[in-house]
C-alpha cells in the first residue's frame, strides 16, 4: 500500500542540463532526471521540467511537471523501487503482461525498467489532477461492478496460460502464513489452528487442478485503485507488487474477493456481493468453467482471504501496529464465511 510520507526536495533543472542518463538504465533517484532523458522517452522536445520525491513504504514516487518545446506540459509520475524485493512483476505488468489487451485498466506507462541488483523504475501519467484513490471512497455497486469487468477483462486475457502453481511454491507461500497463528490466537482468544490447517489442505488440493486460474494483481486494496474524482468509472490498477512467496498465478477469483471481502464495510458487501461475483463471471466468458465450478472457487478464495490477517500477524512489529485493520478483517472474512454457509 503506498502512501506518501513526506517530500524530500525539490529539482528544477536548466533546459540544457544533462546527467548523462540514458534510455533502458534504471533511475535511481532524482538526480537522475534529464530533459534529455525525458525527451528520449517521450519522444517529443523537453525544454524544462520541476519534479519533487515523496517517500512511501515500498518506493519513492516523483511527480514530474513537464514543458515542451511546443508550450504543452505533461504530469508525469515517477516510481522508484530500489532493492530486490519485489522482483521484475510491476515493469512487465505495464509493459508484458496486459500489452495486448486493448483498454487495459492501467495507468499509460512511458517507460519501465528493472535490473536484478539495483531494482526498478516506471514512469507513468500522473492522474492525481482527475483521480482518486479510493481509500476514503465509501464503496458503491457501480464502482464494483466497473472493478468486476475490469478484473475480468484481465483474468480472461491470462486464463489458463500457466500451470498450476509447483509445490515449492506453495510450500513457501504457506511458510510464511503459518507462523501469524499463534500470535493471532494469542491476541484473540480464538482458535484459528484447526481452522487454518483444514483449509490448507483444501486449498492445497484445489490448486493441483489448473482450471479458473490466471495471473493475479495479488494486491486490490482502495489505495490500489484509481476513479475519476467526480465518478465511480472507470477503474485504474495500480502497485502489483508481489513478494517473492506470493503465488502470482492462482485460481483468479481470490483477486476479487480480496477486493470485496477484506475492504468493503459488511453490510455493503453482502448487499451487493452477488451481483459483482455474477459480473465478474459473465465477464470471464469461459465455456469450460461453470458457474457452479466458480462459486466453489469463490468459497476458497473467500476462505483464503484469512491469510491477510494472518500475514500481519505472522511478524511482531505488523500485529501490534496494524492490529486496528487485521481484525477488521478477520471479522469480515468471518462474516463473509457465515454468509456463505449452507
Amino acid at each position: 500500500m503506498q502512501i506518501p510520507e513526506s517530500a524530500r526536495g525539490i529539482a528544477s533543472l536548466d533546459p540544457l542540463a544533462d546527467m548523462g542518463m540514458k534510455k533502458g538504465q534504471v533511475v535511481q533517484s532524482i538526480e537522475d532526471i534529464s530533459t534529455s532523458w525525458l525527451s528520449e522517452i517521450l519522444k517529443r522536445a523537453v525544454v524544462r521540467f520541476e519534479a519533487n520525491t515523496l517517500a512511501s513504504n515500498w518506493s519513492s514516487q516523483i511527480p514530474i511537471q513537464v514543458e515542451l518545446a511546443d508550450g504543452t506540459t505533461l504530469a508525469l509520475r515517477l516510481k522508484l523501487c530500489p532493492g530486490s524485493t519485489f522482483g521484475r512483476s510491476e515493469v512487465d505488468y505495464y509493459t508484458r503482461d496486459y500489452a495486448r489487451l486493448e483498454n487495459a485498466p492501467l495507468v499509460r506507462c512511458w517507460d519501465a525498467q528493472f535490473e536484478p541488483t539495483v531494482g526498478y523504475h516506471v514512469l507513468l501519467d500522473d492522474l492525481a489532477p482527475t483521480h482518486r484513490n479510493r481509500r476514503d471512497a465509501l464503496p458503491s455497486l457501480e464502482y464494483g461492478l466497473a472493478v468486476a469487468e475490469a478484473l475480468g477483462r484481465m483474468h480472461r486475457h491470462h486464463w489458463g496460460s500457466q500451470p498450476a502453481p509447483q509445490k515449492a511454491t506453495l510450500d513457501r507461500y504457506f511458510a510464511e502464513i503459518r507462523p501469524g497463528i499463534g500470535p493471532m490466537e494469542r491476541a484473540t482468544g480464538l482458535s484459528i489452528a484447526e481452522r487454518f490447517g483444514a483449509h490448507e489442505r483444501n486449498l492445497r488440493s484445489r490448486l493441483l487442478d489448473s482450471r479458473g486460474m490466471s495471473l493475479l494483481h495479488g494486491d486490490l486494496n482502495p489505495m490500489n485503485v484509481l476513479t475519476p474524482r467526480s465518478a465511480e468509472t472507470p477503474v485504474y490498477f495500480l502497485d502489483r507488487q508481489p513478494f517473492d512467496w506470493s503465488l502470482t498465478y492462482s485460481v483468479a477469483a481470490y483477486d476479487l474477493a480480496y477486493f470485496l471481502i477484506l475492504w468493503w464495510p459488511t453490510e455493503l458487501r453482502a448487499d451487493h456481493e452477488a451481483a459483482i461475483f455474477r459480473h465478474w463471471f459473465d465477464t470471464i466468458d469461459q465455456d469450460n468453467y461453470s458457474f457452479e465450478e466458480a462459486r466453489a472457487d469463490w468459497k476458497i478464495s473467500v476462505e483464503q482471504c484469512l491469510h491477510v490477517p494472518l500475514e500481519w500477524c505472522s511478524k511482531p512489529h505488523t500485529a501490534e501496529k496494524m492490529r486496528w485493520l487485521w481484525e477488521m478483517q478477520l471479522a469480515r472474512v468471518s462474516q463473509a464465511l457465515d454468509d456463505l454457509a449452507p
